[in-house]
């Protein structure tokens, strides 16, 4: 290929040129240890059948690496090289100058996994075939703000302060394409790209933007005496779910007809796992392909289900002895039951820390028309919290950037900043970043696994969380900007504090110092010496402790009197007490929503009763209704023991907790425990289960769901199957790819050694 090509970007005009990635098959992962070619934002690139079409008769241009390479990565670069040596900038040129002919172009480095398909956007368009980015737009200057103007320029984006990715350090071509290729990637899973050296690679991040803006990011290099730089902006295709399952987190359901029978079936299962060969990367499909042969025969329909979980072969067949074990003793018990008392009460609950499961009861089964969503209150978030979802999940959260802004959904600048920490966040910053976190849970179980619940109820704010999450209310995001700016939040029951202000007749001048304080006391305890009290006040009632807030001094003296100890909660907020009643006409207007469309309300009011602690009955679904409910509950003290018993009367069994970390989980088993037995329904089996926990997204996620199987609560297990299956295939390419460089490396071995 001629070498007299001018390296002028001019070219691009005003042409979008679509950018694909597609696997260069003669390359191994492995062998581009030097890059993060193996991190989850490339096996998550799914294959296209269209760009492969595409590619076919692209012109792929011929790269002399080994001179450009050469030329490029001494230290000292001398005028003379720099004009003979084509540069990586020439190569944009020389594709844009074929592009402009309406011809695909491919770029590539023989020692890459993937190669760059690059087209123009209405060819992309025309073969229905989705880009990963868009090239808008390259600048060329003496000094690198010059360049990055005039790509803004030329990409019509000169208001955008682009995400930039500093490539100025590299110098050889294999360096720089690499870290275009993690770019595109990045940008194909909306993961924030790394910014520094391609050999340095850093843990992604979810990459926010502004409501309803495309990422729009400059690639910035450096080429003799000259800076560089390219725009791109996000493209219309979107990577391809990672699977929650693989070779080293396995997720292994059971099923069977009766108990006798589920000892077979684990016996079986731990025989089949025995014989599977040790884990390494040339046998990974195979623990694969059985773990998706047996989610693929698990049968929903028999009265027993298990689930198995392990970070390998070897301690999945430790948790198999473990839960038969558990069987055992469980069995070796109801037999001594049944000499002692005439009479046999089987029953077993079984969890490991690893995640396996196994229920059975002699009651009806817990998640058989008993389920229950519970949505926490404020203060549950945490900083970085649901990190992995967004390449579990992709799909998504795409879609919640089209209906909304995600990123003060989930209060972004403060839960993922550097160094971040909740304690400094506000209450409306609080109340909003706990509704997205619910929200997402939310559509996580019943749109990706089909779970639907039987009840519905919330823990204090939660209740907002509730009606925004099940489909009731029509548009949540729209309270978002609303929740930051009123003054419910902001200075009623929060910051200045104006409701108790006005309730305890003071000046503006005077200080409030507002404390809560959660003790383990009857309520009986605090309100025999309340009335001594008044600035003092019985916020919460759950289970074993309560909530005691107020004038911090009035409440440490309260305690005093009463011999206890209070651990104080150090947030400013006057929910649930006397004061707050008088702004429960503006919270009633508030919370005053547009519903969803009949159909969507009917479908949902025939399925779920919506419960508050508010009411004993469940809530009609009319706006005046759900309005006065959330102002009740906001304002009024809350008793949440009196909502999970009354949640228990009406048939809940399975409580399910929605939302960041876990809050009300142990309160609901402590609430069990304490329950009086005069109500038969509160003598009936009950479990609590958290679907988030700090640490691990994942592992949480799928404890929760390996819980609800056992517990035969109906779900859907395809979308475990089918990103299981897309990494199947992925493996069994890589190995392929193992064993057809092994074979061409064998003889050449076999020559050194003659």
């Amino acid at each position: 290929m001629s070498n007299q090509l001018s390296p002028s970007t001019s070219a691009i005009k005003s042409m979008r040129i679509a950018l694909k990635l597609v696997a260069n098959e003669q390359v191994s992962f492995a062998t581009s240890s030097g890059n993060d070619f193996s991190a989850n934002n490339f096996v998550a690139i799914k294959p296209c059948s269209l760009a492969e079409v595409i590619g076919a008769s692209a012109i792929d241009l011929d790269i002399d690496v080994s001179s450009l390479d050469a030329s490029l990565s001494e230290h000292v670069v001398s005028e003379s090289s720099v004009n003979t040596a084509l540069s990586f900038n020439d190569y944009f040129a020389q594709a844009i100058i074929h592009i402009e002919q309406q011809h695909t172009v491919l770029l590539s480095h023989p020692e890459l996994p993937y190669r760059l398909l690059m087209m123009p956007a209405i060819v992309a368009a025309k073969h229905r075939c989705h880009p990963h980015a868009y090239l808008t737009g390259m600048g060329e200057a003496d000094d690198m703000p010059s360049a990055i103007n005039a790509a803004l320029a030329q990409a019509k984006r000169a208001h955008i302060k682009p995400t930039q990715v500093d490539a100025t350090q590299l110098t050889c071509y294999k360096d720089k394409f690499a870290q275009l290729v993690m770019l595109i990637g990045s940008i194909a899973t909306r993961s924030v790209p790394n910014a520094v050296s391609a050999n340095q690679p850093t843990d992604a991040q979810y990459w926010f933007t502004e409501m309803h803006q495309n990422r729009v990011v400059s690639f910035n290099f450096s080429e003799g005496f000259k800076q560089h730089c390219a725009v791109f902006v996000q493209g219309t295709e979107l990577a391809q779910a990672s699977s929650l399952v693989d070779e080293n987190r396995l997720f292994l359901p059971v099923s069977a007809n009766d108990l006798g029978s589920m000892k077979q079936q684990l016996q079986q299962l731990s025989t089949q796992l025995a014989a599977l060969p040790d884990h390494n990367d040339k046998s990974s499909s195979t623990a694969i392909s059985f773990m998706l042969s047996q989610l693929k025969q698990f049968d929903q329909t028999q009265p027993l289900s298990a689930v198995v979980m392990a970070n390998s072969v070897t301690n999945a067949v430790s948790e198999i002895n473990v839960m038969l074990s558990a069987i055992d003793k469980a069995e070796t018990t109801a037999k001594s039951e049944v000499k002692v008392q005439a009479k046999s009460n089987l029953s077993i609950e079984h969890k490991t820390p690893s995640g396996s499961c196994f229920h059975l009861t002699s009651d009806k089964v817990l998640g058989n028309n008993g389920l229950c969503f519970v949505y926490p209150g404020v203060g549950t978030v945490y900083p970085q919290m649901f990190a992995q979802l967004p390449r579990y999940f992709p799909a998504l959260f795409a879609q919640l950037e089209r209906d909304g802004d995600v990123k003060a959904m989930l209060q972004a600048d403060s839960i993922y900043a550097e160094n971040a920490k909740t304690a400094d966040m506000s209450l409306g910053e609080l109340a909003i970043a706990g509704v997205g976190a619910s929200y997402i849970l939310t559509k996580v179980l019943t749109e990706h696994f089909g779970i639907k619940p039987n009840f519905a109820m919330g823990y204090s704010m939660g209740e907002a969380s509730m009606w925004a999450s099940l489909d009731v209310w029509k548009t949540p995001h729209n309270m978002i900007e609303a929740t930051q700016t009123n003054s419910i939040f902001t200075s009623d029951i929060s910051g200045r504090l104006d409701c108790v202000r006005q309730a305890w007749q003071l000046e503006q001048g005077e200080d409030i110092v507002w404390n809560s304080f959660v003790v383990r006391a009857a309520p009986t305890e605090i309100e025999a010496v309340l009335a001594d009290y008044p600035r003092a006040y019985l916020a919460i009632i759950q289970g074993d402790t309560c909530v005691l807030a107020g004038c911090e001094q009035s409440c440490k003296a309260l305690l005093k009197q009463i011999g206890k100890r209070g651990i104080a909660a150090n947030r400013v907020t006057a929910m649930h007490t006397q004061p707050a009643m008088l702004i429960r006409d503006n919270v009633q207007a508030f919370y005053q929503q547009a519903l969803h469309d009949q159909d969507v309300l009917d479908a949902q009011a025939s399925s779920i009763k919506f419960i508050s602690a508010a009411s004993q009955m469940p809530i009609s679904l009319t706006s005046q209704d759900i309005a006065n409910s959330i102002a009740d509950t906001f304002c009024q003290p809350l008793n949440f023991t009196k909502l999970v018993n009354n949640a228990r009367h009406l048939g809940a069994r399975l409580f399910v907790e929605i939302g960041a970390d876990r809050q009300t989980s142990t309160l609901i088993d402590k609430i069990a425990r304490t329950a009086a037995n005069t109500d038969s329904h509160l003598n009936a089996p009950l479990s609590a289960i958290a679907i988030n926990a700090k640490g691990d997204d994942q592992t949480a996620l799928l404890k929760c769901i390996a819980q609800l199987i056992s517990h035969k609560v109906p779900l859907s297990l395809q979308y475990l199957t089918e990103n299981l299956s897309h990494l199947l295939t992925a493996s069994i390419a890589r190995e392929n790819r193992h064993q057809s460089q092994a074979a061409q490396l064998a003889p050449q071995l076999e020559g050194e050694q003659s």
